[in-house]
């Protein structure tokens, strides 16, 4: 396990990291997809050359997932991920903390393929936490920050979507309400006075 701060293999942990924070700033589905599809390549390429081989098979996965969830959202085609998914899982985890990734896989797939705006943000917060478990413990300085800065920014967009969908408080309907009557009111009695 490499940690040098500037060691190839973190060299690509930072190229995710940056991928990363462009993708979940992303508010449209497509854009998401796309860049995390990006990221997902260099995660891959990031735990490989880190020797944690359930998190780099599982990042393949991740971005056939991402692609396939564009076209699809069909339940036989998450299924069918979650089960390669186990297999990834039966393959490849050496250590109990190798389930983490897989498990942050399982949850944002179905996050993918079930879900969409505020709700799919949610599923890959998720995901994200459960990924942060998994960098530290293998020694990811790039991959953990991404992952801490990620749970920043989408729960940051999570946060606007969220009140961008939600209604006025009853207090500020009503004061909306007179403001507007006052101004109807108004227009009606400049014109009694002319």
């Amino acid at each position: 396990m490499s940690s040098a701060f500037l060691s190839l293999p973190q060299l690509f942990g930072y190229a995710a990291f940056a991928c990363g924070l462009i993708t979940f700033t992303r508010k449209r589905d497509l854009n998401f997809r796309l860049w995390l599809t990006v990221q997902n390549i260099f995660y891959c390429i990031h735990f490989a050359l880190l020797g944690n081989p359930a998190a780099s098979a599982g990042m393949v996965l991740s971005a056939a997932r991402n692609l396939i969830s564009l076209r699809t959202k069909s339940i036989w085609a998450a299924a069918l991920l979650l089960i390669l998914n186990l297999g990834v899982a039966c393959l490849t985890v050496r250590l109990w903390w190798h389930l983490l990734p897989l498990l942050g896989i399982a949850v944002a797939t179905v996050a993918m393929f079930r879900l969409n705006g505020m709700k799919l943000r949610i599923g890959m917060l998720i995901a994200t936490l459960l990924w942060i478990a998994n960098n530290i413990l293998s020694g990811s300085i790039g991959g953990t920050a991404m992952e801490c800065s990620i749970a920043l920014v989408n729960g940051f967009t999570i946060a606007k979507m969220w009140l961008a969908g939600r209604p006025a408080s009853p207090a500020l309907q009503g004061n909306a309400q007179r403001c507007a009557l006052k101004d109807s009111n108004w227009g009606n009695e400049q014109t009694d006075a002319s």
